[in-house]
């Protein structure tokens, strides 16, 4: 028998798919029901996190984000490390408080890492 290029690539493909999955899943852990939600559409993780609710930053600037959060009580999010820190800082001066804040891999949308992160009110 003879393997082809296509072939180990293939394999390779949905083994990293297998892989990858418990990843994910871990990742999505759905957010309670009475937080405001933050996501990334353009990042698979973070969007199968968000369930299709709550905020997306693909399609609003964090300014947006953040006035749509005024008077929030409870925000989790799935996001890259560059948007978690510029919503900790404008969150915590609205008084919430970093509950949470947990590292975790992104396979599906080849990023290096997202972190999953809870604020609640004092």
């Amino acid at each position: 028998m003879r393997t082809t290029r296509r072939e180990v690539l293939k394999s390779g493909v949905m083994a990293g798919a297998v892989a990858a999955v418990p990843v994910a899943a871990q990742a999505s852990q759905a957010p309670q029901p009475e937080a405001m939600v933050l996501y990334d559409s353009r990042l698979a993780e973070s969007a199968s996190f968000a369930g299709g609710r709550g905020i997306d930053l693909a399609a609003v600037s964090l300014r947006d984000a953040h006035a749509a959060l005024a008077h929030a009580k409870r925000v989790e999010g799935l996001t890259r490390w560059s948007d978690w820190t510029v919503l900790r800082g404008l969150l915590e001066e609205q008084g919430l408080r970093r509950t949470g804040e947990t590292r975790t891999s992104a396979p599906l949308s080849g990023h290096d890492g997202l972190l999953r992160w809870s604020m609640a009110a004092r």
